[in-house]
């Protein structure tokens, strides 16, 4: 066995057999893009979406899931959402998130007519990990309050997962 406690070139191939590298050594900037990297070797972002008919008045859609975690673990990054046609008057609509049946938002979203269309309004999460088998729903509700509710509701959510 021999040490090198110097900064060498090598001018040939080199073989490292059962090599250890320290932590945080490989960045991904030097990983070439053909390198095929398995995505178990990943953390992965997905981008849930959900949404009712754009020209259709917003309707109470209770515990409708848009994911199933798949990873071992993970963490919700961002859940935001929006109508396509404003709210008019007192009407409003809540979208909230749960997981496994449960709202993991401080408060829910809820959208009124101050709310510009097209535009999503952040939610805070309160309970950002995620594991395996976790379900992810949205639920909205709407009212008229004596107004006309909008239309074209809209969420997403966005998540990182750890496969293994």
């Amino acid at each position: 066995m021999f040490r090198i406690e110097e900064t060498g070139v090598f001018r040939a191939l080199v073989t490292f057999l059962n090599a250890r590298l320290n932590a945080g050594c490989v960045k991904k900037e030097t990983i070439e893009e053909s390198a095929g990297v398995e995505a178990t070797k990943l953390e992965h972002q997905h981008r849930c979406i959900y949404a009712q008919e754009s020209a259709t008045t917003a309707a109470a859609a209770l515990d409708e899931v848009i994911h199933v975690v798949k990873g071992a673990n993970g963490t919700l990054k961002t859940f935001a959402a929006g109508n396509v046609v404003a709210n008019i008057g007192a009407a409003t609509i809540t979208v909230d998130l749960h997981k496994n049946g449960v709202s993991i938002l401080d408060a829910a979203i809820v959208l009124d007519n101050t709310d510009l269309t097209y535009i999503p309004r952040a939610g805070v999460i309160d309970t950002e990990a995620v594991v395996a088998d976790d379900v992810l729903e949205v639920v909205v509700t709407a009212a008229d309050g004596g107004g006309t509710i909008g239309k074209g509701v809209f969420a997403y959510l966005d998540i990182h997962e750890d496969v293994d």
